[in-house]
């Protein structure tokens, strides 16, 4: 049980790092694709000027004091001229406007102008715009290798390398940008780009990311590993509190079969019937707690680990009755002074011996702790919620802060306390397994009151 307890467990910490390496190391790959859509971008911008500045040179008015400098001048001509006018002069283009025309900006408009010009008369000339984006593309140190090829009618005329720039390496890269500039307004040129980048640089900029994902992650696997650590130590300390328990019940179950038999020989000598009736009850008593003792074993043997019920009409009042019996024997310096507020003819559907236990659990800590004379009352309300069943003591109260630690397994409320936690614990189990519940209500001074709340339908 133990060894596949801890496989699942593993596999279930080993899956969800896998689940947490992956989201990571997923949001790390956004980051750089982000990073690279951001330098693409970067480099069509710039791709874009140096195309427009290589065309707008040798087409400007000539002013020897600005060599570097194209100067547009635009007069607005007569009539008679505008008549006149047949050339397909720079400059001239037709616009509507009759209708909005998208992402129009009269700029753009004459850098393309300039940029037919160039290319009907052959001027343009990729080597010139490589030498540009060599001395003025500020990140050029990024990219490992790269390809410009220009393109007429889909048709390969110029092409320029730098690097190793393989057909094979433009294939789903992902170190790969690749981009295509229409040149002009005619839609017959396109400038196409592949850049091959280096990964490194990208990395650096998100050291201070990687950083952070790696200590969530080694976070994350020192908390399983500590996680699973004290997994194990408190299923071995379990599994040896089972082990004692289940030992020292079955060793008590030879010295209370001699003590019922050295009851039921005592009786069969005793004359006096009072007597005898006292120590068949004790007979009794012996009798129902070694088949607690035998239910006991049973559990633990179980691969299930759980309670198993096996419900029976069960009188409540009358089961009240002689639990009260037999501990007014043991509380006898309380004065025990108790009333049973229960119809005689209730009956319940539940498992007598567990809900004995239950109920002696309740009983036995409502006069243990409170004080003399110790007094009781016992309750039952059928409602539409269910069967309240309630314990109301006199005793000392128990702390708002400790009322719901006292179902907890080996927990007391101080040091001092008798009893060893168990009690109440297995008390919740048991109305548990009967599908129902306990409430608490307590006042410090003012004593407890303990409800078992049974459904409906356990009322036969």
């Amino acid at each position: 049980m133990k060894s596949n307890l801890f496989k699942r467990i593993g596999i279930a910490a080993i899956l969800i790092l896998s689940i947490l390496v992956g989201s990571q190391g997923l949001w790390l790959w956004q980051q750089l694709e982000q990073e690279k859509q951001t330098f693409a971008l970067k480099i069509e911008n710039a791709l874009q000027g140096m195309i427009n500045f290589h065309a707008l040179q040798g087409y400007s008015s000539t002013d020897s004091t600005k060599p570097n400098v194209a100067t547009i001048s635009m007069e607005e001509p007569t009539n008679e001229e505008k008549n006149k006018d047949t050339t397909d002069a720079l400059g001239k283009f037709d616009i509507s406007t009759k209708k909005y025309i998208p992402n129009f900006a009269l700029g753009k408009l004459i850098e393309a102008s300039f940029t037919d010009k160039s290319l009907s008369n052959g001027e343009f000339k990729i080597k010139t715009v490589d030498s540009l984006f060599i001395s003025n593309f500020p990140d050029y140190e990024k990219i490992t290798s790269y390809r410009l090829q220009f393109l007429k009618n889909e048709k390969i005329t110029d092409s320029l390398s730098h690097g190793e720039m393989s057909n094979k390496s433009l294939t789903g890269s992902p170190s790969t940008i690749h981009l295509q500039l229409p040149l002009g307004t005619k839609g017959s040129y396109v400038l196409a780009a592949d850049f091959q980048l280096e990964t490194l640089p990208f990395l650096r900029q998100m050291v201070f990311s990687i950083g952070i994902s790696a200590l969530a992650i080694i976070l994350v696997a020192f908390f399983m590993l500590w996680l699973l650590w004290a997994l194990q130590r408190q299923i071995s300390q379990l599994q040896w509190r089972e082990r004692a328990v289940s030992g020292i019940v079955h060793d008590l179950k030879s010295p209370l079969s001699y003590v019922y038999t050295f009851l039921d020989y005592l009786a069969s000598k005793e004359q006096q019937p009072a007597m005898q009736r006292q120590l068949a009850s004790a007979s009794t008593n012996i009798s129902k707690l070694t088949h607690k003792m035998d239910v006991l074993l049973t559990l633990f043997r179980s691969k299930k680990k759980k309670i198993v019920i096996e419900p029976a009409p069960y009188n409540l009042a009358q089961k009240c009755r002689e639990l009260l019996s037999e501990l007014e024997v043991i509380y006898q310096e309380k004065k025990v002074v108790f009333k049973l507020s229960i119809p005689d003819d209730l009956k319940i559907n539940v498992d007598p011996l567990y809900f004995d236990a239950a109920l002696r659990n309740l009983l036995d800590n409502a006069l243990k702790y409170s004080d003399t004379p110790a007094k009781l009352t016992i309750t039952s309300i059928a409602k539409q919620k269910g069967l309240y069943i309630c314990i109301a003591d006199s005793g000392k109260g128990i702390p708002k802060n400790e009322q719901k630690k006292i179902f907890q397994e080996f927990y007391r409320t101080d040091n001092n306390s008798k009893g060893h936690g168990i009690g109440l614990a297995f008390t919740q189990q048991i109305i548990k397994a009967h599908k129902g519940r306990i409430s608490l209500e307590s006042e410090i001074g003012k004593g407890s009151t303990f409800c078992i709340i049974l459904p409906t339908s356990t009322i036969v």
